[in-house]
């Protein structure tokens, strides 16, 4: 004898979907969308994975927003969303990488003395010199563009007079380089 199908109503999830045999196969959210079982689900832990980020800072900085979709479940051990809605939110949140317009506008600013191309045509005394007296917005774009490799390089490269001691000791704690080498400083004869 067949078994009726049986839809329930699931409170703040939507509708089941019921097999004949009366397993349920997918969920009928509220908005229309259907959400099948075979759904990649996130757990706190996952979805930080994804976003790449520490479990800790995604609670706080992604699904604290306003705008961040809503978990499927609170559990007592913690919410739960599905994968393609937290990668979707994390797709559109992410800045696009840095323009070679965006990396000009720095050039005016740090060595406003000279024509962006004249300082653009010796990178890494530019990237030394953003690293130096650069806002972290400016710091973050140049690194972006140019990559981390080229800021360990701007280092070890640096002309006398661009790093004082203070940004020269944070940059090779930063960079994890060795700190024994001296600062690059100008002799006057």
């Amino acid at each position: 004898m067949k078994r009726a199908r049986c839809n329930r109503r699931l409170p703040k999830y939507g509708w089941s979907i019921e097999t004949d045999s009366g397993e349920v196969s997918a969920i009928k959210r509220d908005d229309g969308t259907l959400l099948s079982l075979a759904h990649r689900l996130m757990a706190t832990r996952e979805a930080a994975r994804s976003v790449g980020v520490q479990p800790s800072n995604f609670v706080r900085d992604w699904a604290s927003r306003p705008d961040f979709p809503a978990p499927l479940a609170t559990l007592s051990s913690g919410r739960i969303w599905l994968g393609s809605d937290v990668e979707q939110y994390a797709a559109t949140r992410r800045a696009p990488k840095p323009g070679e317009e965006r990396i000009a506008q720095i050039a005016r600013r740090i060595a406003w003395w000279q024509s962006r191309e004249k300082t653009l045509a010796r990178p890494l005394d530019f990237v030394g010199r953003v690293m130096a007296s650069g806002s972290m917005d400016e710091i973050r774009d140049v690194e972006e563009f140019f990559g981390r490799r080229v800021l360990c390089q701007a280092l070890e490269n640096a002309s006398p007079g661009v790093f004082d001691r203070r940004s020269w000791n944070y940059w090779h704690l930063v960079l994890g380089l060795e700190r024994s080498v001296p600062l690059p400083v100008r002799h006057v004869p």
